[in-house]
């Protein structure tokens, strides 16, 4: 399933409300501009995630045949390549 900037939209709109009733922000722009800067850069985060998501599936294929021949779990490959691109790239998932 594809995450929608709807989905994004609707997250960020509940943190908001949620963090402006419990005092933990101090807001200096309508909610409209934050909610616009918040779903932005939920926005990136999740376009990044994509991206290292393809540069994994292309290393698998890369590599299927030694894959294959260890009889490695290629889900279990995906995920473990996945955590340590992002950790060398300060990507959180």
């Amino acid at each position: 399933m594809k995450f929608t900037e709807d989905a994004a939209r609707r997250i960020c709109r509940a943190i908001l409300t949620r963090w402006t009733a419990k005092g933990l922000i101090v807001k200096r722009a309508a909610d409209e501009a934050l909610l616009a800067k918040m779903v932005g850069e939920l926005m990136r985060d999740v376009a990044k995630e994509d991206a290292l998501d393809r540069e994994v599936e292309a290393l698998l294929e890369k590599h299927s045949r030694e894959i294959d021949t260890e009889q490695a779990n290629s889900r279990l490959m995906f995920q473990k390549i996945k955590q340590r691109l992002a950790d060398q790239r300060g990507i959180v998932l």
